[in-house]
């Protein structure tokens, strides 16, 4: 199996790469790396860098097996301020490539998948565009801003043949399971109104919660 075939795995441990980044020394990721071939090795590209698109970078430098390439985010603030991080985290960025337009690294034959970390508007787009350039994609929720765009998504996907996750890795913990298992049920009856409560104390208190 292709090295891009196997990214839906690999874009499986992103979530539990950020876990695991806590419980091992780098060292131990390195000698796991360095035993895979780099026929097998997955190059990835980054688009938007602050947020969960950062988040998602940071676990996917202790991924076995996966190698950051490229990242592009419209602000050059934020690129100048990752490249720096990167550095003091003894990272190589020399050979790393900065893009501020996302069909830029695209282009890259090198990137084999990317991670859409954009602000929600985009993700319709950069997706569709990412599967039309033979790249496989890992989308941060929401992945659309609508049915529509969904549906554009899915249809994209069919037609380039890519694999494609989203960032809904908490619907696999068990009490959502649980939830949407009850919610399916049908025990609730005929549902007329839903309301939603969003708790995060590490949001500014005049943040939005989408």
């Amino acid at each position: 199996m292709s090295s891009r075939k196997k990214f839906l795995y690999q874009a499986s441990a992103l979530t539990a790469g950020a876990f695991l980044a806590s419980a091992m020394d780098n060292n131990v990721f390195a000698i796991f790396k360095n035993r895979i071939a780099p026929s097998d090795q997955v190059n990835v590209g980054v688009i938007g860098v602050n947020g969960m698109g950062w988040s998602n970078l940071l676990a996917i430098l202790k991924v076995p097996g996966v190698n950051l390439v490229a990242i592009c985010d419209i602000d050059k603030n934020v690129i100048d301020k990752r490249m720096a991080e990167l550095t003091k985290m003894s990272i190589e960025v020399s050979k790393l490539k900065t893009f501020n337009d996302h069909r830029a690294l695209l282009d890259l034959k090198v990137v084999d998948a990317v991670i859409i970390g954009t602000p929600d508007h985009w993700h319709c787009l950069q997706m569709v565009d990412a599967c039309q350039a033979g790249k496989d994609v890992y989308v941060e929720k929401p992945v659309g801003n609508s049915i529509t765009e969904c549906n554009v998504m899915i249809a994209a996907q069919k037609k380039f043949n890519r694999v494609v996750q989203a960032g809904q890795w908490q619907r696999s913990q068990q009490h959502f399971v649980d939830a949407v298992d009850f919610v399916h049920s049908g025990k609730l009856g005929n549902i007329r109104t839903v309301k939603v409560w969003c708790y995060l104390g590490w949001k500014k208190t005049n943040s939005f919660c989408g």
